[in-house]
C-alpha cells in the first residue's frame, strides 16, 4: 500500500490530532511538523509522535521532500501558508475556517489552480454516521421541500471562558471566534446537506464573556465572538436559523438539528442519532452505520475525532490514489463559499441589518 508523506504546520489541533490520526492510518506517513509559535519542541514530539520537529515552517517545505501539507495553524497564517505548499507543487489540506475573509480564500484557489494539485478543507464531521445519514435521507426526497431548519449547539464552557485564556481564539483579528471555530461547520454542513448555499443573513455575534483574569492580575480582552445566532435563507428558498453558544453553565444536547419538510421531518441529536417521520407520523430513530474504535494506543483527545476523521482519511487517500476527488471531501470552492457567509455574518452584526450573500 503506498504511503504519502505528510508534513503538519501547527503544533496544536495539528500535533494533538492530525499527526496521531494520520500515523494510525495506513496510507500515510507524518515524516515532519513545524511549529508556529516556536513550542516546546520535546513536548510536541510527545504528543504527535512524529520525531522531526521543525521551528520554522519553511524550513520544512524546504527540506523535507512532501505529497502533502496539513495547515493546522491559526487562521490569520493559512492563506500565507497554504499558498507557500502550491508554490513547492505540494497538495494542501487546510483547517477551517479557510481564510480570515473571501479575498484571501480567492488567492488560495488561484495558487492551487497554478500548481495544479488539491485543496480540501478540514471537515471531517462531514463523514461521522449521522451526517451522513441525514445526507443520505435529504438527497431521497423523501422529507419533500425543505421549509425549514433550525441547528442549533450549545457548550458547556462557561468556567473554562472565564478561567482560562482563549489566546488568538480571542481575537477577531486573528481570525478567532466561535462563528469561524464551531459556525463554519455548521455553514458547510447546511450547503452540503442541503445542495443549496445561503443568500441572505441576519445576526449576531455576542462576546459574553469579554476579559477574562487570573489570579496574577494577567488580563486578557477579548475581541471574538464567543456564540452566534443567525435567521437565513438558502438559495432554494429554506429558511434557517442556526445558533451557537459557549457560554453555557450546563447544556443538555451539544447538537440538535430540525429538518420540516413538507412530507416529513427529521431531528439529529449529538451527532449520534438521527429520528425520521414521515406525514403527521411519530418520530422513529433511524439505523445508522456502526461506530468505530479508536485503537487502545491512541490519546484520548484524538480518540474523540477517530470515527469521522478516519473515514475522511479514507476518502482522502482514495482521492489522492485515483486523482478524483470524493464526493464528500470539502474543496476550497465549498471553503470560500462558507467564507462568504462568514463575512456577510460578520458585517450583518456590525451594522445591525441583513446582508444579502453574494
Amino acid at each position: 500500500m503506498k504511503k504519502f508523506k505528510v508534513g503538519i504546520i501547527g503544533t496544536g489541533f495539528g500535533a494533538k490530532v492530525h499527526a496521531p490520526m494520520m500515523q494510525f492510518h495506513d496510507g500515510f506517513d507524518v515524516i515532519a511538523i513545524a511549529s508556529v509559535l516556536r513550542g516546546n519542541v520535546e513536548n510536541v514530539r510527545e504528543i504527535s509522535g512524529v520525531e522531526s520537529i521543525y521551528t520554522d515552517w519553511q524550513l520544512m517545505l524546504e527540506n523535507e521532500q512532501l505529497d502533502l501539507v496539513v495547515v493546522a495553524s491559526a487562521v490569520f497564517l493559512h492563506q500565507e501558508m497554504a499558498s507557500a505548499v502550491f508554490e513547492k507543487g505540494i497538495h494542501v489540506i487546510c483547517e477551517k475556517p479557510m481564510a480570515i475573509h473571501t479575498d484571501e480564500s480567492k488567492k488560495m484557489i488561484q495558487d492551487r489552480d497554478k500548481a495544479g494539485k488539491l485543496g480540501l478543507i478540514n471537515h471531517e464531521f462531514r463523514f461521522l454516521p449521522a451526517r451522513t445519514k441525514v445526507k443520505e435521507i435529504v438527497d431521497s426526497g423523501c422529507l419533500g421541500e425543505i421549509m425549514h431548519v433550525r441547528y442549533l449547539s450549545s457548550f458547556a464552557n462557561y468556567s473554562s471562558l472565564i478561567s482560562n485564556p482563549r489566546g488568538w481564539l480571542g481575537l477577531e483579528e486573528k481570525g478567532g471566534g466561535m462563528l469561524g471555530a464551531i459556525g463554519s461547520h455548521m455553514t458547510d454542513s447546511l450547503h452540503w446537506w442541503f445542495n443549496s448555499s445561503f443568500t441572505e443573513v441576519f445576526a449576531n455575534l455576542p462576546i459574553h464573556i469579554p476579559v477574562q483574569s487570573d489570579n496574577t492580575g494577567n488580563i486578557e480582552n477579548r475581541t471574538a465572538d464567543d456564540g452566534f445566532q443567525v435567521i437565513g435563507k438558502l438559495k432554494s428558498g429554506t429558511t434557517v436559523t442556526m445558533e451557537f453558544l459557549s457560554a453555557a453553565r450546563q447544556t443538555s444536547n451539544a447538537w440538535r438539528l430540525e429538518v420540516f419538510g413538507k412530507k416529513g421531518t427529521l431531528v439529529m441529536l449529538d451527532d449520534a442519532k438521527v429520528f425520521n417521520s414521515f406525514g403527521d407520523g411519530p418520530l422513529q430513530e433511524v439505523e445508522l452505520v456502526p461506530d468505530i474504535t479508536a485503537p487502545i494506543k491512541m490519546s484520548a483527545v484524538a480518540a474523540r475525532y477517530y470515527n469521522g476523521f478516519h473515514r475522511a482519511l479514507d476518502a482522502l487517500y482514495e482521492t489522492l490514489v485515483s486523482g478524483v476527488k470524493h464526493p464528500y471531501l470539502a474543496s476550497f470552492e465549498n471553503g470560500q463559499q462558507t467564507q462568504k457567509v462568514l463575512d456577510a455574518i460578520r458585517l450583518s452584526s456590525k451594522e445591525g441589518r441583513k446582508i444579502e450573500v453574494k
